[in-house]
C-alpha cells in the first residue's frame, strides 16, 4: 500500500496536484461570470469542444492574472 497527497476543493472534489485544485477553485469562484460570457454574442465558440477550450483558456487566464499581475 502507497500513501499519496492529493487536494479536495471546497465543493468535495479530489486533485492530485495544487495547480489542478487551484484551477477548479477559481472556476467555482467566477463560475457565473465565465458562464455568461460564454453565453454571450462575444463568445464565438459556443458549442462542444470549442467551449471547453474557451472555458479552459479563461480560467488558466485568470489563474495567470491572480498569481503575475500586481
Amino acid at each position: 500500500m502507497k500513501t499519496v497527497q492529493a487536494y479536495m476543493t471546497t465543493d468535495g472534489q479530489i486533485f492530485p496536484s495544487t495547480e489542478a485544485a487551484e484551477k477548479h477553485e477559481l472556476f467555482l469562484d467566477k463560475k457565473e461570470t465565465i458562464g455568461e460570457f460564454l453565453n454571450s454574442d462575444l463568445n464565438l465558440y459556443r458549442s462542444g469542444t470549442q467551449r471547453i477550450i474557451s472555458k479552459n483558456a479563461i480560467v488558466n487566464w485568470e489563474l495567470w492574472k491572480a498569481k503575475n499581475v500586481k
